[in-house]
């Protein structure tokens, strides 16, 4: 029996738009754009029609294409570049909501689109190229409303070369391409939120599990070799100088047995104070293993106790 493979349908999940899916956004709308330019054109000068089998010019999405489905008509293929996210700022950070920690972050992700002009003639896929980098500078507007931040602007045109990766089935020799470059940018805009968000927690997870060494307190150290301490100093809780009956004396920081010992502050012996390390995970020291008795640890030993 064939196990079933599992099927995806980004459909109802991902709908159609830069939001969701901007690299197949990209795609759409240089096809879209140059299909409809060859639309326009009349019969006789390369008219583009959704039937390819009366349509003068083949333009595919597809970056491999069979020479029989082209036969003796010019071809248009997409090749996308490499995509970088352009930093805006400091962590490229656009807003920050302190009653929530939403974060949303903006960046520019520039790339560049290669329009390749193929036909069987090379003064023919240069004649189409020509035309469709003309049209792509003189109408850009219709881009940028469609969603772009800046396209259009320093298109170029390659020479022409041998389409041997275009075409199939080894007839790329007898096809010229020439091959049209356009820059573009658009803006991407993300956002987060730690409170209540399963990804966050997973990847806080994952790190405490795989890098305890990660979960450190506090900053980094300027310099020197001292570990750095913080202090914290704590009122005197009630009763503090009585004794029991058997003439000891309670000490509040001492009932729970994950509390540090007090110790003298270091510039005023005159007070009493808790002191604890900052950065306990830091290489080299040991981290801090809690008792299992059972008890939960306070973090800060300012909150004490209650005592009768």
């Amino acid at each position: 029996m064939a196990a079933k493979l599992p099927e995806t349908a980004p459909s109802p999940a991902f709908p159609g738009s830069f939001k969701y899916t901007p690299v197949e956004q990209l795609r759409s709308l240089f096809v879209g754009f140059t299909q409809g330019l060859f639309d326009a054109a009349p019969a006789g000068c390369y008219h583009w029609d959704i039937d390819e089998a009366i349509s003068e010019i083949i333009i595919r999405d597809e970056a491999t294409v069979k020479e029989d489905v082209v036969a003796k008509r010019p071809l248009i293929t997409f090749t996308r570049g490499p995509l970088q996210f352009y930093s805006l700022g400091l962590d490229d950070m656009m807003n920050y909501e302190f009653n929530t920690g939403k974060k949303t972050k903006s960046v520019l992700v520039p790339g560049t689109m290669t329009l390749n002009c193929c036909s069987r003639v090379a003064i023919e896929a240069e004649n189409v190229a020509w035309v469709v980098m003309e049209h792509l500078w003189l109408l850009r507007d219709l881009l940028l409303r469609a969603g772009l931040f800046e396209v259009g602007r320093q298109p170029q045109m390659g020479s022409p070369s041998p389409a041997g990766s275009i075409i199939a089935d080894g007839k790329g020799d007898e096809f010229t391409c020439v091959p049209v470059s356009l820059p573009f940018q658009f803006v991407r805009t993300s956002a987060f939120t730690p409170l209540g968000q399963h990804i966050v927690q997973n990847i806080e997870n994952t790190l405490a599990t795989r890098f305890p060494g990660v979960r450190q307190q506090g900053p980094p150290p300027v310099g020197g070799h001292e570990v750095p301490l913080s202090i914290y100093a704590c009122p005197p809780g009630p009763y503090y100088g009585a004794t029991d009956a058997h003439g000891r004396t309670p000490d509040p920081g001492r009932q729970n047995d994950y509390f540090l010992p007090k110790q003298t502050h270091p510039l005023n012996p005159a007070r009493t104070v808790h002191v604890r390390t900052v950065r306990p995970y830091r290489q080299g020291m040991r981290p801090y293993i809690a008792r299992r008795s059972g008890q939960v640890p306070i973090p800060l030993p300012c909150v004490e106790e209650s005592q009768t």
